[in-house]
């Protein structure tokens, strides 16, 4: 779709002068980061854009185990960042490569995607899954979990996302990513991440997320209470598939009906589990 009543276009150099921006613009005024996302949903209500194209927000930096990706980096960036391929054994890398196309991964950008809220995105189970961080610019810095974009009462007009930091995990972390899709290149029917955490005594902390139900990516907290405090022997991880699919509410769309996307859910989450518990396996043996 074309964007045929912009009367306003800026390219800021600055975060204040964004801001101040997009305060100015009122509701017809839309933040721009790679715009893939604008050229598909625009509308007439949109009369002006704020390019952040011209911010110094496109880096990944590895501080200490954690890895910090400025809002701006495209998924092609971070896909093929050596800091990246180091973190819990390349999650991250295996999330992206189902991602979209090359293409698209060449331009679309993390901060873009988390933004966005899109149900269907492959971005967010993970970085939710994984705990990650992030910071917000809406004249001074403000930072705290990912979830807070997810909050029901999240409200971010005349704010910027310009951080998002994956924390450095303990000792006995793994995590895996899942998607069921119609072709290579199309968006989820179904997708999961989950992020396990063991010690002698057994799990100790589970995080499982499923999104694309057709809803954005939510927690599943029976799975994760299934799996805290087992051996996340077989018979766990098929309790918590269980569970998973009781707990998980589906939709019908032109991709699945509700109910195969709850047969999808159990799929997903085992399949999410198992790669996750061989992972760990590799790391304690």
């Amino acid at each position: 779709m074309q964007l045929t009543h912009l009367h306003s276009y800026a390219r800021p150099t600055d975060l204040e002068s964004a801001v101040e921006l997009i305060r100015e613009g009122g509701r017809g005024t839309r933040v721009m980061a790679a715009g893939t996302d604008l050229i598909l949903s625009g509308s007439d209500e949109i009369t002006g854009l704020v390019d952040l194209g011209g911010l110094a927000l496109s880096y990944i930096e590895d501080r200490g185990g954690a890895v910090a990706i400025g809002a701006m980096t495209t998924l092609t960036e971070l896909l093929e960042h050596p800091a990246a391929a180091a973190y819990l054994d390349g999650v991250v890398p295996e999330m992206l490569r189902r991602v979209g196309s090359p293409l698209l991964r060449n331009v679309a950008t993390v901060g873009g995607n988390l933004v966005r809220r899109q149900p269907w995105s492959d971005v967010i189970p993970l970085f939710r899954a994984l705990g990650a961080s992030m910071t917000l610019f809406d004249g001074e810095d403000r930072s705290g979990p990912i979830d807070d974009l997810y909050a029901e009462a999240a409200h971010l007009t005349g704010t910027i996302l310009t951080e998002v930091v994956l924390p450095r995990q303990p000792a006995g972390t793994a995590a895996a990513f899942w998607k069921f899709t119609r072709s290579a290149v199309d968006i989820a029917t179904l997708n999961c991440a989950a992020l396990i955490q063991a010690q002698e005594s057994g799990c100790v902390r589970a995080r499982v997320f499923v999104g694309a139900t057709p809803r954005l990516a939510a927690a599943v907290p029976s799975a994760e209470a299934a799996l805290v405090g087992t051996d996340l022997s077989a018979s766990a991880i098929a309790a918590a598939a269980r569970a998973a699919a009781d707990e998980v509410s589906t939709g019908d769309d032109l991709r699945a009906t509700a109910a195969y996307r709850t047969r999808l859910v159990s799929v997903g989450v085992t399949r999410c589990l198992e790669k996750a518990q061989e992972r760990l396996e590799g790391v304690t043996s």
